[in-house]
């Protein structure tokens, strides 16, 4: 009986794989479009460029770096019994609007609800008893929800670290930055702020499967997406096939 149980759920986690690869599915198989062309455009737009600023920006929170868009994910080395492992306790992104760039003109991207592919990366490892960095001390004392790390058991004679070790990863979109978007464009004449601007504003809609925002290519975009998504597909396959061995006869002899 545990059999079928276990090919369900190895389907169950390969199901979950595919639709977690959609937005990458409708990266790959599109073309991207000229930005002089979407000003009044229907259905979903697939653009490359530069981006630059057009309004505000962002202070990304793990390295107070200026940024257009920011995502950023803590992980603490923990103990359970025999086991440690590595597991993600915070994550947290960010994004203000921001101006898409090519050869034929310019628009502007609102970025609210993307799912962000980002590669311009910082990560920062700090050992579990020893101070935090500046920057991230500030982001633990009034942005985060986590406590610091920095503790220790005084024994008198001797202090004995007892805080975790932690990595602290950030992902930044900066001005000048490669960038590519899939979005839907909206006409909107007052989002023309240059010569070059185009009369649209790239958001998110009912028209586009997806609403992505990448600092990388549009192939670079896909595969990003893509490789968080291949340990639920190799999961579900490899339990699928131990479901199906337990089912078997052979397996119960």
């Amino acid at each position: 009986m545990i059999g079928p149980l276990v090919i369900l759920a190895g389907l169950g986690a390969f199901g979950a794989g595919c639709w977690k690869l959609r937005p990458a599915y409708h990266i790959y198989r599109g073309d991207t479009d000229d930005v002089v062309t979407v000003e009044r455009a229907t259905g979903p737009v697939e653009l490359e460029g530069t981006a630059s600023v057009t309004g505000e920006t962002l202070s990304a929170p793990l390295t107070n770096r200026e940024c257009l868009a920011y995502e950023y994910e803590v992980e603490e080395y923990q103990s359970s019994g025999k086991h440690s492992s590595w597991n993600t306790v915070e994550t947290g992104s960010g994004a203000v609007r921001f101006r898409l760039e090519d050869e034929t003109a310019s628009v502007q991207v609102d970025p609210g609800g993307a799912t962000l592919a980002l590669t311009t990366a910082t990560t920062v490892e700090v050992d579990g008893g020893e101070p935090e960095p500046e920057p991230i001390k500030e982001f633990l004392e009034t942005e985060s929800d986590l406590e610091s790390e920095n503790t220790a058991l005084d024994l008198r004679v001797v202090e004995i670290a007892t805080g975790n070790d932690r990595r602290y990863h950030e992902r930044r979109l900066e001005a000048g930055d490669d960038v590519y978007v899939l979005g839907q464009s909206r006409y909107d004449i007052d989002a023309r702020e240059t010569m070059r601007d185009v009369s649209a504003v790239i958001e998110d809609g009912p028209e586009t499967p997806a609403f992505v925002v990448s600092d990388s290519s549009q192939d670079g975009a896909a595969w990003l997406l893509v490789k968080p998504v291949l340990p639920w597909l190799a999961g579900g396959l490899v339990v699928t096939l131990l479901g199906g061995w337990l089912a078997t006869p052979a397996a119960l002899f």
